[in-house]
């Protein structure tokens, strides 16, 4: 006998006699191995004979316990301490047991109790109240009708109605029948049911042949995600394998919904660990890729690869992308989030292999980093070698119809003021154009007070703020000569200062600015034909497009190239006033001075700097805001028109320039300025009545909200519940319309040489209107028309000006939904919801984000190996996260936009004329639709779309989706995947690649 068998009877013999002594019902039969005078042997005698063999010495074979012991505790980790902590004493002779050093402690409890001496086999038998149970050490708990414990072989066997085993951090394990062995520790069960929730939610019943505390093995298993009673799903598998916080292993498994079975598959496996994992990637490829419908479908297989979960704040990725007759891909991600640090970011590469020949590379990277309270850090870099093989081969209508962008920037914040240090980079798909801007420097002085003081005791020289910035930048514009090669590249840069000072309603402000514009690359061999062409047709001839086209004319010759740049140097000086009129009327007196330098390469009398005229000026500005008030209609009880109108005035005298000068910066340098500037913006609002009433609770007669009506007693009577005064609610004031139009010019001046009309005074040549309303969520309606058009006179390049307004631009956008304000009068289209308002109205355009993943809420966290996408890290359809958990039946939201672009000159450009649409839309409680489309009313014919119906099958999600690209590309895909193992998918997909480009 092993010591452990001995330390279990010990405590098996004083369960029983705890029991007796408790009183509780009790039957113990034994039978003595000498004969049969123990049958006749009464309760109180059997008691008396267990209490001297417990008071017996040791046998032989306790000189093990001591190791037997120091194993088990090693083992379990539990001593008497922890015994005594678990369980409770009835007597001395437990507390005593219970504080044995080694022993692990099972209590075994139930309303009735048989123990077999002979055979040392106790039964357990429960009543209608309370079942039969048996409590560990290590906190689980087994119950069951009947427990049937058999010391000899260490068997426990539970019978009964249903077995129960409650581990101490699992779900319960229910079974017929159940076996569990107490030297193993391992237990079997027939028509077990039970359920895992590490990683997922899977419910399981079947018979487990093996159960331990690590492996599981059953046989004939039946385990789905389905919680409802009748599952609409399950798997069924003849073999099964569980490791704790490990993976679900099944083979010969069949798929059946209902009890139809739909598939076979060879074996699955679904990973329980919480968070990442390294494992292989599952691959992606359709129904048509293993079975093709027609022999022009071209196969795709991507994805084939491995995931490694290097650490809690780092993974990488790499994956294997194959396209029949096109190309071979592989890609390689790599992101991190140090969270403690403040730091995330991801790296995305692609190399692509043509069929034809050739390799591609594109690119992407996003970073972040908090580097303190003062200083961040944002960079996010794409990038490809070939953008016509990004829109050929591209099944994402956004990445085709967009440029592919890179930026970055750096900001430092100090006690003296901020520094901004960025970069940025545009790759145009339609041109190959590249515009970059590296660096561009900011800084910006914090604003410093001298003689500070406080109003009350300040003198008039205290409180002299002052301020200033400065910025340099340096931009250049990489053209492709294959697209057009009458261009040339071009640079920029930019230096600004700028300082301010202000003591109180006095203003100095002054500035200065260097801009240096290169044409890049230009043959010095060409060079010398240009001072005889500047003189035969003047500098005006090579200015904008003429300059380039008869420079790209001229370097023909193979030579040395250089770079062509002309400089402006400007700065000013200014000093204003303002002063308070009438309530918010101000008039703003100021003066001005300012001048400027040029110098040019192609000028032969400017190649070095000149200055032109000295300017001195003077003005005023009036601003005011001007006040009508109308009775209210429908729910509104007052209209306000508000009308905002600014008027600048600005004179300059007459010059009088040099030779050179007027060489340079021609006859107008000299003229007078006398213009006039108007500004207009214009607002109508509506008040609705205060939620009391509508009482005197609204506004002052002029409705303008802010003051109560009547005497301030009034005000203190509406309702002071703390014994107070109180301001009186107002009603809620609502933008009906926003108009705001851009500056008007004219000057006066123009004609004072004579032969000038009166149109030609005007220097605006293109009126801007803005228009909003809070009645439509996020309207912005923005017009441009071009005022004159210029028809030439003679062949002076004379030109004669003409009223004739022309739309050349419009911009239109707004979204709507269920909830919007428009809607609150039509109850048939309205949510009819009460409370539903504006605010509500957020929920339906939140970009939400699902969660469980380490890395979801990273902004940067997008699917590096998606392959409708040529840039990876491009976020398209499929990364779209569901709607919110806000959204009901018939919740819908569409976003719509319109671009109208009209030249005068059909020869300038083209016209064009697109609409964009976007709409969420959950007609039913299982279906939901999302839809993106592009419209050229031009052409008539749609650019591109993006349409996703998805609909919510329990378990599983069922996906429709649509991609057409503005170049051709389309493909369609229907996929139905397993919510919790999205890995278990059935795709169908369908696609064609345009073979030409449309642009």
């Amino acid at each position: 006998m092993t010591s452990r068998r001995r330390s279990i009877r010990l405590l098996i013999r004083a369960a029983v006699l705890g029991l007796a002594i408790a009183g509780a019902p009790t039957v113990a039969h034994a039978q003595a191995r000498g004969g049969a005078q123990s049958d006749t042997l009464t309760t109180e005698q059997r008691l008396a004979e267990r209490l001297r063999l417990l008071n017996r010495a040791p046998g032989a074979d306790s000189a093990t316990i001591s190791a037997d012991s120091a194993r088990l505790a090693a083992r379990r980790g539990i001593r008497g301490a922890q015994n005594r902590e678990i369980f409770q004493a009835s007597d001395t002779i437990m507390e005593a047991l219970l504080a044995l050093e080694g022993y692990d402690v099972t209590q075994y409890q139930g309303a009735s109790a048989v123990w077999d001496a002979i055979e040392d086999r106790l039964i357990l038998v429960g009543d209608s109240t309370e079942k039969a149970q048996t409590l560990m050490t290590d906190g689980s708990r087994m119950e069951s009708d009947t427990i049937d414990y058999r010391q000899e072989t260490g068997d426990v066997y539970f019978r009964g109605s249903e077995a129960v085993v409650v581990p101490p951090d699992g779900e319960p394990l229910r079974a017929a029948i159940m076996r569990f062995n107490t030297e193993t520790e391992i237990g079997a069960a027939r028509d077990a049911r039970t359920r895992i929730t590490e990683g997922g939610q899977w419910n399981i019943r079947g018979d487990l042949r093996e159960i331990s505390q690590e492996t599981t093995y059953g046989s004939h298993l039946m385990f789905t995600s389905c919680d409802e009673e009748e599952p609409h799903y399950h798997f069924a598998a003849k073999e099964y394998k569980w490791t704790k916080g490990g993976t679900i292993v099944a083979r010969d498994v069949t798929l059946y919904f209902a009890d139809v079975p739909v598939f076979k598959l060879p074996f699955i496996a679904q990973n329980t660990k919480s968070g990442r994992s390294s494992g292989i990637l599952a691959p992606r490829f359709s129904v048509n890729d293993i079975v093709r419908s027609s022999g022009g479908y071209r196969r795709r297989v991507s994805n084939v690869g491995y995931y490694w979960a290097m650490s809690d704040y780092a993974d990488a990725t790499v994956a294997l992308d194959w396209f029949d007759g096109n190309y071979t891909a592989i890609t390689g991600g790599v992101r991190y989030n140090w969270l403690r640090q403040f730091l995330q970011g991801s790296v995305n590469f692609r190399q692509y292999w043509r069929d034809e020949g050739g390799t591609e590379t594109t690119f992407n990277t996003r970073h972040s980093w908090e580097i303190s309270e003062r200083t961040n850090f944002r960079a996010q870099a794409s990038y490809a070698s070939s953008t016509s093989f990004v829109t050929n081969n591209s099944f994402n209508p956004a990445e085709v119809t967009q440029s592919i962008d890179s930026q970055g920037g750096l900001n430092r914040r100090f006690d003296w003021g901020s520094v901004q240090l960025s970069a940025n980079r545009r790759q145009y798909l339609n041109d190959d154009r590249v515009e970059m801007t590296l660096p561009s420097v900011n800084l910006s002085l914090s604003t410093i007070t001298l003689f500070p003081a406080a109003p009350a005791v300040a003198k008039w020289y205290n409180n002299l703020a002052w301020g200033g910035s400065a910025r340099f930048s340096r931009s250049i514009s990489d053209l492709s000569q294959e697209a057009d090669p009458t261009r040339f590249d071009s640079g920029r840069m930019e230096y600004a200062l700028s300082s301010s000072l202000n003591l109180g309603n006095l203003g100095v402000s002054s500035g200065v600015s260097l801009n240096e514009r290169s044409t890049l690359d230009v043959l010095r061999d060409s060079l010398a034909f240009f001072p005889g062409l500047v003189a035969e047709r003047g500098a005006a001839a090579f200015s904008g497009t003429e300059w380039n086209r008869e420079l790209q004319a001229l370097a023909l010759a193979e030579g040395e190239t250089v770079d062509i740049t002309d400089a402006e140097l400007t700065w000013n000086t200014s000093i204003n006033y303002q002063q308070t009129l009438v309530g918010s009327t101000t008039l703003t007196p100021n003066i001005s001075i300012r001048g400027s330098r040029i110098r040019r390469d192609t000028s032969m009398v400017a190649q070095e700097w000149v200055a032109a005229p000295t300017r001195l000026s003077f003005g005023a500005t009036l601003k005011s805001d001007i006040y009508g008030f109308f009775p209210g209609f429908g729910g509104f009880e007052r209209l306000r028109h508000k009308i905002t109108p600014s008027i600048t005035y600005d004179y300059s005298p007459e010059v009088t320039p040099t030779d050179l000068q007027r060489q340079v910066f021609g006859a107008r340098s000299q003229l007078p300025e006398n213009v006039i500037a108007v500004t207009l913006n214009q607002t109508f609002e509506a008040k609705r009545p205060a939620p009391g009433g509508d009482d005197d609770a609204g506004g002052a007669p002029g409705g303008g909200g802010g003051q109560p009506a009547g005497p301030p007693a009034a005000a203190a009577a509406a309702g002071a519940d703390d014994g107070g005064p109180r301001r009186v609610e107002q009603g809620e004031i609502v933008n009906l319309l926003s108009l705001r139009t851009s500056v008007i010019r004219y000057n006066f001046a123009s004609d004072s040489t004579g032969g000038g009309s009166f149109l030609d005074g005007f220097e605006t040549l293109r009126l801007t209107n803005q228009i909003s309303s809070d009645f439509l969520r996020g309207l912005t309606i923005s017009m441009s028309h071009e005022l004159f058009e210029e028809v030439a006179v003679g062949d002076a390049g004379a030109t004669d000006r003409t009223f004739a307004p022309h739309l050349s631009q419009l911009n239109l956008g707004f979204q709507l939904s269920n909830r919007s304000s428009i809607f609150r009068w039509i109850p048939f289209v309205g949510s009819g919801r009460e409370g539903d308002d504006d605010a509500n109205e957020d929920e339906l355009f939140a970009d939400e984000e699902e969660t469980g993943d380490p890395f979801s809420d990273d902004p940067l966290n997008v699917a590096g190996t998606d392959e409708t996408s040529m840039v990876p890290g491009s976020r398209t359809v499929r990364d779209t996260p569901r709607s919110s958990a806000n959204s009901g039946v018939g919740e819908w939201s569409a976003n719509l936009s319109y671009a109208l672009t009209r030249p005068r000159d059909a020869d300038v450009g083209r016209s064009s004329s697109v609409l964009q649409a976007n709409l969420n839309l959950q007609p039913t409680e299982q279906w939901e639709m999302r839809w993106s489309t592009s419209y050229d009313l031009e052409r008539g014919a749609f650019n591109d779309h993006t349409i996703r119906l998805s609909r919510d099958l329990h378990r599983w999600r069922a996906n429709f989706d649509f991609l057409q690209t503005a170049t051709g590309n389309w493909t369609f895909r229907f996929e139905v995947s397993l919510i919790d193992n999205r890995d278990l998918n059935f795709d169908y997909e369908q696609r064609q690649r345009a073979l030409t480009r449309n642009r």
